[in-house]
């Protein structure tokens, strides 16, 4: 067990590590408009991260409050 779950957390630093649409999002920010907006568009970014991550917790939660076999 322990192997796996050491095998995931490595995968998932790895892959959250690649940058992606919204680092390009940031960049062009910073370069076009400065630190201070490019600021503004991480802190952005940052919490629809979170409520995305809200939401399928809780989505996740209740599910497994409305399936009797979980």
């Amino acid at each position: 067990m322990m192997p796996s779950v050491l095998a995931f957390v490595g995968a998932a630093f790895l892959i959250a590590m690649v940058p992606g649409p919204s680092t390009v999002v940031i960049l062009r920010r910073v370069v076009v408009n400065g630190r201070r907006t490019g600021m503004a568009t991480v802190l952005g970014n940052e919490c629809g991260v979170l409520m995305w991550a809200l939401a399928a917790a809780f989505g996740l939660s209740a599910l497994l409050l409305a399936s009797q076999a979980a």
